[in-house]
């Protein structure tokens, strides 16, 4: 068993895993909707946007990031059982269609060990498949390189494993687009001697519908994890005195459901210190909750059933700084708690443009659904630009002690996600 353990979301944060994007999310921009993106953006700054993050944690905060591709390859350099897990995994991985296929996967496996370890990586995220095509003339092949669902999400570290107070919870996500992911991260920790508690199999679960809160702990469940893989978290996984089993609301401004609005509970609900949440009201308001309690026997019984809202103010105390409709589009709640009421938040502002842009087009497209969320979302815009009170500039924010560092993200929010989203925090304590 390692150390990894996370008892309350404000709790000191000590060790992150990151991963910077790569290739992989070049072709993920070629086709945005299937590859899980809200709208196009920009690799190179999406890039750079994420080494202000790091660099923010590392000399801002003193927390000890890790990379994850750093932590594969510097493993695979010390252990040759990884290294060979590694080059078998990459045999297994590329694919070799059409005349002469035989020899190349042949050749191939030969020279595996001849490729750097990156390389070896880049192998596993793009999942290559080589189509060889013969023509007229000596050696005259032509090949074709497709990509099989490449792992166009993998820097959303968040979600590939959640970290309670008994460590990790290797997840299962929902969309098998992300399916692959967790096999290099459970290589990861394996590497760090950080041994999961539990690896959900039955059902789906990712790890933004996860927010441990001390005496308690939040499970959400909805389009990305299941009842199934709930039960099973809460039967071996964690050992929290209680947990709120959290129902995905429908937006209050659509009439149908569009499950990427609020994806994940991290989208409309964070803990920014003891006893302080930030959260759309609307959405907790709609938010029905099971509330489990722990027996002697360590069994969680269910409950009663409450309102989000209720539950975290009335039953548990929490105060609430509340976030407008257009702040939970351009991930306000997707923030990284650093230690009690400090944050690095993603810029709400600066993302807020790009933000209204996407959801014109979406209104235009299909205005029956969109056209009233647009409509909220524009006049919250100049609104909250005239009294310069985007999160975390707001009155509540200030009363209640909250500092903030902002961090441009209006790249990398581009698909689907903040500075919560893209870490996987390890430690806090």
């Amino acid at each position: 068993m390692g150390s990894a353990s996370v008892r309350a979301e404000w709790g000191p944060l000590r060790r992150v895993v990151a991963r910077r994007p790569g290739l992989e999310v070049f072709f993920g921009l070629l086709e945005p909707y299937s590859s899980l993106y809200e709208r196009v953006f920009s690799l190179a700054r999406a890039r750079r946007e994420h080494d202000e993050l790091v660099e923010t944690l590392r000399r801002g905060f003193g927390v000890e990031v890790r990379y994850l591709d750093e932590i594969l390859l510097e493993g695979a350099g010390r252990d040759p059982s990884l290294s060979e897990e590694l080059l078998r995994r990459a045999v297994q991985t590329v694919q070799f269609l059409g005349p002469g296929a035989r020899r190349a996967r042949r050749e191939f496996s030969d020279n595996l060990p001849l490729l750097d370890r990156d390389q070896l990586l880049e192998v596993l995220t793009l999942s290559p498949s080589i189509t060889l095509v013969r023509k007229k003339g000596a050696r005259s092949v032509l090949p074709f390189t497709t990509l099989r669902v490449p792992l166009t999400n993998l820097f959303f570290l968040r979600d590939q494993q959640a970290v309670g107070d008994r460590g990790i919870i290797l997840a299962r996500p929902a969309k098998p687009q992300r399916r692959r992911e967790t096999e290099l991260t459970a290589l990861a920790w394996a590497t760090l001697g950080e041994e999961p508690v539990l690896s959900v199999r039955r059902g789906t679960f990712e790890g933004g519908d996860f927010l441990p809160a001390g005496d308690f702990a939040l499970l959400g469940t909805g389009d990305r994890t299941s009842p199934a893989a709930v039960q099973e978290i809460l039967s071996s996984g964690i050992g929290f005195p209680e947990v709120g089993v959290v129902h995905q609301p429908r937006h209050p401004l659509l009439d149908s459901p569009d499950p990427m609005v609020n994806m994940h509970l991290d989208t409309y609900l964070n803990f920014a210190g003891a006893g302080l949440a930030v959260g759309y009201p609307e959405m907790l308001q709609g938010a029905r909750v099971d509330v489990y309690r722990r027996n002697e026997a360590g069994r969680y019984l269910r409950g009663r059933r409450t309102r989000l809202d209720r539950y975290l103010t009335g039953d548990h105390g929490f105060d609430l700084i509340p976030l407008s409709t257009l702040e939970q589009l351009c991930y306000a709640s997707n923030f990284l708690t650093i230690r009690d009421r400090r944050v690095v938040v993603p810029d709400v502002a600066g993302n807020a443009r790009a933000v209204l842009v996407n959801l014109q087009r979406a209104a235009e497209r299909n205005p029956g659904k969109y056209h009233r969320l647009l409509v909220r979302a524009s006049w919250e815009f100049g609104e909250l630009r005239a009294n310069g009170s985007f999160f975390p500039a707001k009155p509540e924010a200030r009363e209640a002690g909250l500092e903030a560092t902002q961090v441009a993200l209006s790249n990398l929010t581009g698909a689907f996600g903040g500075a919560h989203c893209l870490t996987c925090a390890l430690e806090r304590g």
